[in-house]
């Protein structure tokens, strides 16, 4: 007996896409360590906590270390947050697994 993925189709198209936005995302933003920007034009920081305290929470510096390591600067990444590199990582792995399930679901239909 044939046995299916254990997640729905939606979930895993879900995922890849999302995990394709991230991975994109990295690649077309560029950062100086201290702010992230788009072909030029600044992006706001996101961080409510930052925003209001001026203190750092324990996700500041993701983005910024995600942009290091969609431009291959991993020493850079590491620097800015210690899971980003990491964390990075298992969201990029995420596209393969995710066709590999798509296309799971495609051959038991």
């Amino acid at each position: 007996m044939k046995r299916g993925p254990k997640t729905s189709w939606g979930f895993d198209l879900f995922v890849l896409s999302l995990s394709g936005a991230v991975a994109a995302a990295s690649v077309l933003l560029d950062t100086n360590g201290e702010a992230v920007n788009l072909f030029g034009w600044d992006v706001p920081p996101l961080c409510s906590w930052r925003n209001l305290t001026g203190l750092d929470c324990l996700g500041c510096g993701l983005t910024r270390s995600f942009v290091f390591m969609g431009h291959a600067q991993v020493i850079e990444s590491f620097k800015l947050h210690l899971l980003g590199p990491m964390l990075y990582v298992f969201v990029v792995a995420q596209m393969p697994y995710r066709i590999i399930q798509l296309f799971r679901h495609w051959q038991l239909r």
